[in-house]
């Protein structure tokens, strides 16, 4: 989580996103070192006359690539929370924002709901005049409480 003070017109901006291990270029050169190791050793294989192992050497490296992709997709995720003098502002996307939310800051609440069961994570949702949007869904229990009690400083009247 990343949390900035921007402008005279923006008072606070909160950006959530998960963590990231490795870019995708990393992940690239982790990919192909593997596949390096694991095709020398279906090669070796193969000459000997085991020649079947070389599609599941392959399956195995197709496998890891996508479920690498996907893994790096989910880490694009963004929910930037801006809060200036009179609205919030929530903009929910990847790489731009796909969806806005706006409420008024006045009447906005945030709250930091407990579990469903004991296996479950704590919910942060913030909510307006009947309308609601959980938010920090990536979050550790502690960053989601660290969160809740910076939006709640942040949404004080400033005077």
């Amino acid at each position: 989580m990343q949390t900035e003070a921007i402008s005279k017109h923006t008072l606070s901006r909160f950006v959530v996103m998960p963590n990231c291990s490795m870019s995708w270029q990393e992940n690239k050169v982790f990919i192909a070192s593997l596949a390096f190791i694991s095709f020398s050793i279906a090669g070796m294989f193969a000459l000997q006359g085991l020649w079947m192992i070389l599609p599941f050497a392959g399956l195995e490296i197709l496998m890891l690539t996508g479920i690498l992709y996907w893994s790096g997709l989910q880490a694009t995720h963004r929910e930037v929370i801006s809060i200036d003098a009179d609205n919030v502002h929530i903009e929910v996307g990847r790489r731009k924002s796909r969806r806005v939310y706006q409420f008024q800051r006045a009447w906005t609440k945030v709250e930091l709901r407990p579990p469903a069961s004991p296996s479950r994570h704590s919910r942060l949702v913030m909510s307006s005049k009947g309308k609601e949007l959980e938010l920090g869904a990536c979050l550790t229990e502690q960053e989601r409480k660290d969160l809740a009690v910076s939006l709640r400083k942040a949404l004080l009247p400033s005077d």
